[in-house]
């Protein structure tokens, strides 16, 4: 559990088996948490209270990737069968210690918009506590907005095998090293995979996504029957559409770690590149089964954040072959 986050659990009240509110201390903030027996995955038996607990034991795991950055929230409305609501800004009603950041937004009415900083357990428990299943952070810090420190490729399949996608991320590791950028893999939760690339905040918004062409255009040359660059899913049966528009000012992706809102509770986990060589499945890693993978295999991710790579090779070989827009 989260060192900083010292529980003091006075508590409360009970309906039925499953305990209704707590009274929690983190890191000097008391949260009253509410709702906890009210069941979200109903199919596996897993209630509200399962996700805060979760997120309390994996607080070492998860806070690295939401640090600093401003995060969207994934949010269920209504419990069970309710609507998943994606709110890209900050909640009305957050208490003063919750930090937010006020952000320039084309998109926004008056031209900026607030977003929650994440970084800190109690932030992040009072916003599970909201209804938010995953937290979906920007790919740079709020201290250099406009200077990523990730490169994304997610590898969205629609209606083809799984171990399709597993060739596909193994495809684009193995141009990466071409480049001598080395990469690290992590599954969506849902039915795609994640590949990564940590870099240094040195490089545009544009340089990032300019580099990331590179590689989709070598994939696709490479097998142009599996993937596609077609953001029409009508027209993507039975291939992979290696999606680089994330590597956006303001895009976000799931953090590794994040509890999925599917009827599994599937997490997103970061994988060793072995494990993309044999018959493996996002449903096999869910919110039960999680954190004993975790304490057996240990993080894939543990030096991630340690090891950026320059994106020199592949922006220098992007200029040198003048490659024409992508379709």
């Amino acid at each position: 559990m989260h060192a900083a986050a010292r529980l003091q659990a006075d508590a409360l009240s009970t309906q039925g088996k499953r305990m209704s509110t707590r009274l929690l201390d983190i890191d000097g903030h008391r949260l009253m948490l509410s709702g906890l027996d009210r069941e979200l995955w109903p199919e596996v038996g897993l209630s509200k209270g399962d996700l805060v607990d979760y997120y309390l034991t994996m607080a070492d795991h998860v806070l690295p990737y939401l640090a600093q950055r401003p995060l969207s929230l994934l949010r269920w409305s209504d419990g069970p069968g309710g609507e998943c609501l994606y709110q890209r800004t900050a909640p009305p009603g957050l208490p003063p210690w919750v930090p937010t950041r006020r952000i320039r937004s084309e998109h926004a009415a008056f031209g900026y918009s607030d977003h929650v900083v994440g970084g800190d357990a109690a932030t992040m428990i009072y916003l599970v506590n909201l209804g938010c299943i995953s937290h979906h952070p920007w790919s740079c810090t709020v201290d250099a907005l406009d200077r990523p420190d990730l490169m994304l490729f997610d590898l969205d399949p629609t209606e083809i095998a799984f171990r399709e996608v597993r060739n596909a991320a193994l495809l684009v590791r193995d141009l990466l090293n071409g480049f001598r950028i080395r990469a690290w893999v992590k599954t969506s939760g849902g039915r795609g995979l994640h590949v990564l690339v940590p870099l240094t905040p040195q490089y545009s918004f544009a340089q990032v996504r300019s580099a990331a062409e590179v590689i989709t255009r070598l994939a696709r040359s490479r097998e142009p029957s599996l993937f596609t660059l077609d953001m029409r899913r009508a027209r993507r049966r039975g291939k992979i559409l290696i999606d680089v528009h994330r590597n956006h000012r303001g895009a976000t992706l799931v953090s590794p770690w994040a509890v999925r809102e599917y009827a599994a509770a599937t997490v997103s986990t970061p994988l060793e590149w072995a494990e993309l060589e044999r018959p493996v499945y996002p449903e096999d890693f869910t919110l039960a089964t999680i954190r004993d993978r975790l304490a057996r295999a240990g993080d894939p991710l543990a030096t991630f954040m340690g090891e950026p790579q320059s994106l020199a090779p592949l922006l220098e070989s992007g200029r040198s072959r003048r490659a024409r827009p992508m379709a």
